[in-house]
């Protein structure tokens, strides 16, 4: 990403399904260093250097190249079984739109999807399928609530168990996740940069990237740290070494409007399903 940022696509989950001029999808390409433009009747286009030449994908044309590579891992892993058939996990929130362009792809791929299934569901399947100790058919179900926070989004679920049964209670979500974190710390230490070597990174796709990946490091030590964690980085604009360092109290600070999002989330969760 850092050493071909222009022709790296990634984080296109939210571009599937929808048309060019949808908000939404304006608001994710402030966030995309790639070259993304209006296509054929509003569609978007993903603009690359594929094989020498400029070419114009559309997400369901990337996201069926990401599936075509997935069938051919599975296929050397399995020792050359063909794979054909699949189930799909989408976020509960999706909607038909963007349910159909992921069976668009898959198809593109040459993949048969069996079913699409919900990641709340998923996830609670892969909790309870190994649980032996679950309360019996007849007796009074086992409450479990689930807390995904990828990155960029929150799904919260709360799901009944009995042996051999599921029931989805309830789910709540937002559209928040990992990649706010870091662009809290990425603009906290941007505005520190601006302010003690004059060079601010988000001048600088190339270097807001770079930072965007070393907050993701430091955010990790803090989940085990609460002492000053020291954060350097080499040669990081116009030859310049940058250093700072920060605390998990300043940084639960400086993102404490979100934490409370994500505390009101799961309180909805909890008052929906009555619990």
């Amino acid at each position: 990403m850092v050493t071909n940022l222009k022709n790296t696509i990634f984080g296109f989950k939210r571009l599937l399904g929808r048309k060019f001029n949808d908000p939404h999808v304006q608001n994710e390409l402030k966030k995309l260093p790639f070259r993304v433009e209006p296509f054929q009747n509003n569609l978007i286009g993903i603009r690359v250097n594929y094989l020498d030449k400029e070419h114009v994908f559309t997400p369901e044309q990337i996201l069926a190249m990401l599936f075509t590579k997935l069938k051919e891992t599975s296929t050397s892993a399995l020792g050359g079984a063909q794979v054909n058939d699949c189930v799909i996990a989408v976020p509960w929130y999706f909607t038909n739109a963007e349910r159909k362009a992921l069976q668009d792809a898959a198809a593109i791929a040459g993949l048969n999807v069996l079913r699409l299934l919900n990641e709340t569901t998923a996830t609670a399947l892969s909790y309870g399928f190994y649980k032996q100790d679950l309360p019996a058919p007849e007796e009074k179900s086992r409450f479990v609530a689930f807390v995904d926070c990828g990155h960029a989004s929150l799904q919260v679920s709360i799901c009944a168990f009995n042996k051999g049964k599921l029931r989805m209670v309830t789910s709540a979500c937002e559209q928040y996740g990992g990649r706010d974190f870091d662009e809290i710390l990425a603009n906290y230490f941007s505005d520190e940069f601006v302010a003690k070597y004059k060079i601010d990174p988000r001048s600088n796709a190339r270097a807001y990237l770079r930072l965007l990946t070393e907050v993701e490091k430091i955010k990790k030590q803090m989940s085990a740290n609460s002492t000053v964690l020291p954060f350097n980085i080499e040669c990081f604009m116009n030859d310049i070494d940058v250093s700072s360092k920060l605390q998990r109290s300043k940084f639960e600070e400086l993102s404490g409007h979100l934490l409370k999002r994500i505390e009101e989330t799961m309180r909805k969760c909890l008052k929906d399903s009555s619990k």
